[in-house]
């Protein structure tokens, strides 16, 4: 008769361990590597047109916390890193408006992420 080998989780220490300082370093790191992409595909303006060329490129930031991600109706931190751009006309860059055209480069980041790891 073969036995079976079980498993019993400890949400506890799951839970400890995603509040650790190396799994807040484990989820900085692919921001990082989106960090450089998005840089790479941003707009830089025309600086005898642009006022402020280069702006939106130096504007992104990669912001880590630990967040309050609710489990089983109990509060529960978990490190998070979240790639942003902090320029005044971020939304404009990358949605587009009348007069300028849509650049999408956060989304253009995220499919080149998902193309370098296999995603779909």
């Amino acid at each position: 008769m073969a036995y079976r080998s079980t498993y019993h989780g400890k949400f506890t220490g799951m839970g400890a361990m995603l509040r650790r300082p190396w799994m807040l370093r484990a989820v900085t790191k692919p921001a990082h590597r989106a960090l450089a992409i998005a840089q790479a595909l941003s707009p830089t303006g025309n600086p005898a047109e642009d006022p402020h060329p280069g702006l939106y490129r130096s504007a992104f930031k990669v912001t880590y916390e630990l967040k309050n991600k609710p489990f089983r109706g109990q509060p529960a931190l978990r490190a998070t890193a979240t790639l942003v751009n902090t320029a005044p006309h971020a939304g404009i860059v990358e949605y587009g408006n009348g007069k300028t055209e849509k650049y999408a480069v956060l989304r253009r980041t995220i499919d080149a992420m998902k193309a370098a790891h296999g995603g779909s």
